[in-house]
């Protein structure tokens, strides 16, 4: 392949056929027969690239001009660019004067004057091969033009070659030019295409090198649609993000500059359609381009043509923001909003959101008529999941209205999308919504969302007075069961804020039945997790998965329904359904996303699967604080706070422990978890008295607030642990209590372990044999690991030492599966890195999908990061990671081998 070097120190890519047919012409001029070469094709798609590639293999004297739409107008401006060249003013000393004149020139000094112009180019070929390369012929003046063709007709012996770069138009601007230069038998035409996948990866392969990935390609040539210069331009600004530490592949300042470049040299009739599909946005259309310019359907089908071959529209739509948003900044803002007037009074059958976005643009964003427009396209845009301009019209209508109920509701719609997209965003209009609801100016549904938040954010006390001042106000059954709904929520998720005695009842058949569809399932959800925590699992169980069937992978309900089924005792059915929606969550929203953080990491826990546990949540928390969760964060850090010290990763378990919360935490269900991951940290450190404290404040909590159930969190057995060093006489009673209460076959597992070690050994093996058996369909390696260590040492101190060998064989298989550091040391193994010497051949287990995003999490990028750079969602990057742990055997990433990127370079 030809790799001349062009200009700005590119190469010439994937141009080999048509170089090679102009260089052939060029030597066919050398030998004394002259030629016409015009090289024709769309905006920037290399056509003065192959000049100046084949111009700088030819031995000859090279004449260059470069025609300008606004010299269209000046005669002789081209030839004047020719005669500059001191080669041919030194033969036509008098030339310039002459062309200074323009059209103050008679006919026949014109004449003369190509004249004069041919003889001295014919006598200079006679010395040496002549090449005149001229780019954008078609922005050429008239009297430019007819000198050339004076030329043109009489070059055929003489040893000069003509080249001419211009735009292909299915009408050319100058015809009679093109005409006549098309009667000439010795003139060749090449039509250059603009590149296709395959030529626009090839010029990506040699900016970065050969091992840039498919779907990268595909982005590079969906942003440019082969367009040389808008290419370069991409490849420019990636360039200088490299170099600044940044991975993106986006769009900057070099593409938009490229972007404007190509679409000015189209012309200004082009520049007009652009700049008014660009004022249209999304909704531009032929039809409403031409009745929004005042052009003729001809023009601007010749214009879109001309725009479409070049890469820089298709279907009036920008290949990329970046390139919308240049062509609105170049145009002045009274043009601007001059269209978008136009468009206001051209458009008024538009949907609601267009006519919103031309009122924007025209500047009237005041007043009750604005503010409904707004409204109405903040709402439409919701349904159709348009989240960011939905909140951007919602804010402008509260803006623009001054009735204090309407900005109330405007503002709770608003938030209630800044949820979705960024809730650490919608926290600083909590006190306007805490305000406005203990004023009573919001309706039941918008008093139930503000009280919600307001809980979430640890406010329980302002969500109850907001309860209070909107019940009088809820005059229908529908609108008073919201509130008992929302009220029953507050009261099960922050039971502290509530007495026992204030305790609301569960919602009955018909308040539940007068619900909307989606609050219906939340608050089924609500009362699945209600019944679990007053000790009824299996119709915890059936009403959670009535809610998980119906539910989509967006719902509200989905987290207290898992969070339900975990209280029950069901983790594996909690595993099914959070696997299940969470392969089909991908686009939902970022609250929703942070939802299902915290019961996931809890059911990994459960599982003993302590690296997903650990991991979870890495992709809500890339760019988010704990603290931006609300009091659901605790569940979440409990998780992995376990998780961590489960690991051996006790300087981790600390600072997640150190992060901080919302003040409401210590009145929620959720601190309940948190106060266990504390008193488990205590354990983990010999903090025995720290431990004991913090489980026995846990069990004081859930008995007072009645919810003292072993699916919340075994307190008594983790007390009793704690207390094996200090009082054995209130440990065993503890464990005795437990023993007489109702809970699952893993519960009572943990319990008789414990149970055994207050026993004399002789009395221990019974105990751990029947735990033992009850783990055995519960996929939960880490506690069967726990319990075969406890059988295996009580054997070896019974002098049992066959059967103890191959116990404590089977625990520490257990330990590593689930990479159990402490545990695994206790058992007399030594935890270790993947060999990165076998790592080829353990990461063939991996799928394609797995291997690279493995190897970008092993040099150190966010789970955010990998998401940007393969095109795929975050939540995808998170679901790849937890199974390359399982597979590699590892505990998170950064046990994940650097050797990991040379493999998948391989």
């Amino acid at each position: 392949m030809y790799s001349g070097t062009c200009r700005e120190g590119y190469e010439l890519v994937a141009r080999e056929d048509e170089l090679g047919i102009l260089q052939r012409s060029l030597e066919q001029a050398s030998s004394g027969q002259g030629v016409v070469v015009t090289v024709t094709g769309p905006i920037a798609c290399g056509k003065t690239e192959l000049l100046d590639a084949a111009a700088a293999k030819a031995e000859a004297i090279i004449l260059r001009a470069v025609c300008a739409p606004e010299e269209r107008a000046m005669p002789y401006a081209m030839i004047g660019q020719l005669i500059d060249d001191p080669a041919l003013a030194h033969r036509a000393p008098g030339l310039a004067d002459r062309i200074a004149q323009g059209g103050q020139l008679s006919l026949r000094a014109e004449n003369r004057l190509r004249r004069d112009l041919t003889r001295a180019l014919l006598a200079l070929a006679v010395h040496r091969p002549v090449l005149i390369g001229v780019d954008d012929v078609h922005h050429a003046d008239t009297a430019s033009l007819n000198c050339l063709l004076h030329l043109a007709r009489r070059v055929r012996p003489a040893r000069i070659s003509m080249i001419f770069t211009e735009l292909r138009s299915l009408t050319p601007t100058q015809s009679r030019f093109k005409a006549e230069l098309l009667s000439l038998p010795y003139h060749h035409e090449i039509a250059l295409r603009p590149f296709g996948p395959e030529q626009s990866a090839e010029l990506a392969r040699a900016a970065f090198g050969p091992g840039l990935a498919e779907d990268v390609l595909a982005g590079l040539y969906k942003t440019t649609r082969g367009n040389l210069s808008l290419s370069r331009g991409l490849i420019s600004d990636v360039r200088e993000a490299l170099a600044n530490g940044e991975s993106a592949f986006e769009a900057g300042r070099a593409f938009r500059l490229a972007y404007l470049s190509s679409l000015y040299r189209c012309g200004p009739v082009a520049l007009r359609v652009a700049r008014v599909a660009a004022v249209l946005g999304p909704s531009a259309t032929t039809t409403l381009v031409r009745r929004l310019s005042g052009l003729s359907a001809e023009t601007i089908d010749r214009a879109t043509k001309i725009l479409t071959e070049g890469g820089l529209l298709l279907d009036q739509q920008f290949p990329h923001p970046a390139a919308r948003s240049v062509v609105l900044d170049d145009m002045s803002a009274q043009e601007r909003r001059s269209l978008h007037t136009l468009a206001l009074e051209l458009l008024d059958e538009a949907p609601v959101e267009v006519l919103a976005h031309h009122q924007v643009g025209a500047g009237l964003i005041h007043g009750p008529q604005a503010a409904e427009m707004f409204a109405k396209a903040g709402k439409a845009l919701v349904v159709r999941n348009e989240l960011g301009d939905a909140a951007e019209y919602l804010q402008l209508a509260h803006r623009a209205s001054d009735d204090v109920s309407t900005r109330a509701a405007l503002r709770v719609e608003a938030v209630a999308i800044e949820r979705r997209r960024n809730p650490l965003a919608s926290s600083r209009h909590m006190d306007e919504l805490s305000a406005a609801g203990r004023a009573g100016l919001l309706s039941p549904k918008h008093a139930a969302l503000a009280v919600f938040w307001l809980a979430d954010g640890g406010r329980s006390g302002e969500a109850a007075e907001v309860l209070a001042s909107e019940r009088p106000l809820a005059t229908t059954d529908q609108n008073r069961a919201h509130l008992r709904f929302v009220e029953v929520t507050l009261a099960l998720f922050s039971p502290g804020a509530f007495g026992s005695d204030r305790r609301p009842p569960p919602l009955t058949p018909d308040e539940l039945a007068s619900l909307p569809k989606a609050a219906w399932q939340c608050a089924v959800a609500d009362n699945a997790a209600m019944t679990a925590l007053h000790g009824h699992p299996e119709l915890a169980t059936a009403q959670a998965e009535t809610v998980l069937r119906q539910a989509d992978s967006a719902s509200d309900a989905i987290p207290a329904a898992l969070i339900a089924l975990l209280y029950a005792e069901n983790t594996e059915s909690a595993h099914i359904w959070a696997d299940k929606l969470g392969s089909m969550n991908a686009g939902v929203s970022n609250e929703a996303e942070a939802g299902y953080a915290g019961p996931c990491a809890e059911i990994a826990l459960r599982r003993g699967d302590l690296a997903t546990a650990f991991e979870a949540g890495s992709t809500v928390l890339d760019d988010r604080s704990l603290s931006s969760l609300g009091i659901t964060a605790a569940l979440l850090l409990s998780s992995k706070t376990v998780a961590a010290v489960r690991l051996g990763e006790l300087e981790r378990a600390e600072k997640l422990l150190a992060e901080p919360l919302p003040n409401g935490v210590q009145d929620s269900l959720f601190g309940l978890h948190l106060l266990s991951a504390y008193g488990q940290y205590s354990l983990a450190m010999g903090r025995y008295e720290s431990a004991h404290r913090a489980f026995h404040t846990c069990g004081e909590r859930m008995r007072s607030w009645d919810v003292d159930v072993p699916g919340l969190a075994l307190w008594r057995v983790d007390a009793a642990e704690a207390l094996l060093s200090l009082d054995r006489n209130e440990g065993q009673r503890l464990i005795d209590e437990q023993l007489t209460r109702p809970m699952g076959p893993r519960s009572r597992a943990l319990t008789l372990r414990i149970k055994a070690a207050y026993l004399p050994r002789t009395k221990r093996i019974p105990l751990l044999h029947e735990a033992a058996e009850l783990l055995l369909p519960c996929p939960d390696p880490y506690e069967q690991a726990r319990v075969l260590a406890d059988l295996g040492d009580t054997l070896s101190a019974l002098r049992r030492y066959s059967r103890a060998r191959g116990v404590l064989r089977q625990a520490r298989h257990l330990a590593t599966q689930c990479g159990a550091v402490p545990l695994l040391r206790r058992l007399g193994g030594e935890p270790g890195r993947i060999d990165d010497a076998g790592l080829p051949q353990r990461s063939t287990s991996l799928t394609d999908a797995e291997r690279r995003v493995a190897a970008l999490a092993a040099a150190g990028q966010t789970n955010r990061e990998i998401a940007e750079q393969l095109f795929v969602t975050a939540s995808t990057v998170e679901q790849h990671l937890t199974s390359v742990f399982r597979k590699l055997g590892v505990k998170g990433r950064k046990q994940l081998p650097t050797a990991l990127a040379d493999v998948e370079q391989t």
